[in-house]
């Protein structure tokens, strides 16, 4: 039955011009991120690359960003306008029960995620492709590297994706949630920064968009030793936990205030 509310997120998703036009402007921007290199690099006659394969490390981590906050929007959209047009309710009386019906939404997180980095990575991909030289220059990470920080952008977009759905089923308005979703990201940073000034370094850098941000950094995953890893002071294994914990725990949140809350 989970599946069947999931595959009944997807038809709405499939069938609201919201979702069409957000994912439009998302591959818009993301096409103008990447074209900005890659046009720097052709006018560059020679002396600038933006193909294979030193363009992965942008590619993997440059687009996370802004797919991330895309993928807030999205969650926002789909879950608010359940309350906003009152199905959530019908759906409930129709048969579906409450965990089945969070279940749903909760399932929605990994879908808008993997497809917004399936976009990122195929839109630089492409141009990277097209930019790539018959003998371009050789700078190889591990491939190990590549994997982690893939895997590590998925799970920040996850992140992030969690913390929208807390706040859809909390505030349960389109306009209001994704205002508090965005001036959240603010919030954070800001408590961060006075948790650092209180000397806290460790508690401020385990806030949620902390470990969001810092799961996005390419230098996260080079191997040790590297001198861009210097100033970082995650572990790959820690800062991959820290990422699980905090999706299990929005997850385990945002299904306690729905089941305790009035349709």
């Amino acid at each position: 039955m989970i599946f069947t509310a999931y595959r009944l997120e997807l038809f709405k998703m499939r069938k609201r011009l919201a979702v069409w036009v957000t994912y439009l402007c998302f591959c818009l921007l993301v096409t103008l991120i990447f074209g900005g290199p890659f046009y720097a690099a052709l006018r560059s006659h020679g002396h600038g690359y933006f193909g294979f394969p030193n363009a992965l490390p942008t590619i993997l981590s440059a687009g996370t960003g802004t797919a991330s906050i895309f993928g807030v929007v999205l969650i926002v959209l789909m879950v608010c306008n359940e309350f906003d047009w009152r199905t959530s309710r019908q759906n409930i009386i129709d048969g579906l029960s409450k965990p089945q019906w969070i279940a749903g939404k909760a399932l929605l997180i990994p879908t808008v995620v993997v497809t917004l980095y399936l976009v990122v990575l195929a839109i630089g991909g492409t141009l990277a492709f097209i930019g790539t030289a018959a003998s371009p220059p050789h700078s190889v990470d591990p491939t190990t590297t590549y994997i982690l920080a893939a895997c590590g952008a998925l799970l920040a977009m996850a992140c992030n994706g969690s913390i929208a759905l807390l706040i859809a089923v909390s505030v349960r308005s389109t306009g209001p949630a994704l205002a508090v979703a965005l001036i959240y990201q603010v919030f954070d940073s800001i408590g961060a920064n006075a948790l650092r000034g209180l000397h806290l370094p460790v508690i401020a850098k385990c806030l949620p968009i902390q470990v969001h941000n810092a799961l996005l950094v390419y230098g996260q995953y080079l191997p040790y030793g590297s001198s861009a890893r210097s100033h970082l002071d995650w572990q790959t294994g820690l800062l991959f936990l820290a990422g699980i914990t905090w999706v299990a725990v929005l997850l385990f949140i945002s299904y306690r205030v729905y089941m305790k809350r009035d349709l």
